[in-house]
């Protein structure tokens, strides 16, 4: 019961994501009660509203169907790696501007951090 739970969570959480990233025009989203009426507001709804739930809907997923551990480091390179991937699309729908290009190498240099961190403290051996 509990997994049938996570699992509608993260369907609902994915679904709500995909329709806020890939709907070309934010400025009516119906059942969400929030307006997107320029440029900037929607790039950064886009990317980090959307982003997050579909990053969110992931690591559920993965909570529901994996008996292995996931570090932080990598909980948090996932949603950054999400949160860029909409920042992405952003660029596709609302075109560029210099905030969200200096955001999206942000985005992408925490998550490579991360990424990097996350390897080095894995290949460590524990000496107590």
């Amino acid at each position: 019961m509990l997994k049938a739970c996570i699992v509608f969570s993260a369907a609902c959480l994915f679904v709500i994501g995909c329709y806020v990233m890939f709907k070309p025009d934010l400025s009516d989203l119906g059942f969400i009660p929030v307006l997107a009426t320029n440029p900037e507001t929607a790039s950064e709804f886009r990317s980090l509203f959307a982003g997050s739930f579909i990053a969110y809907a992931y690591l559920l997923l993965r909570f529901a169907f994996s008996y292995n551990t996931i570090s932080i480091a990598i909980s948090i390179a996932y949603i950054m790696g999400f949160i860029a991937f909409g920042r992405i699309v952003s660029f596709f729908y609302e075109g560029f501007n210099s905030f969200g290009l200096i955001v999206f190498f942000g985005e992408i240099f925490l998550m490579l951090i991360l990424i990097f961190a996350h390897r080095k403290r894995k290949n460590e051996i524990p000496y107590f």
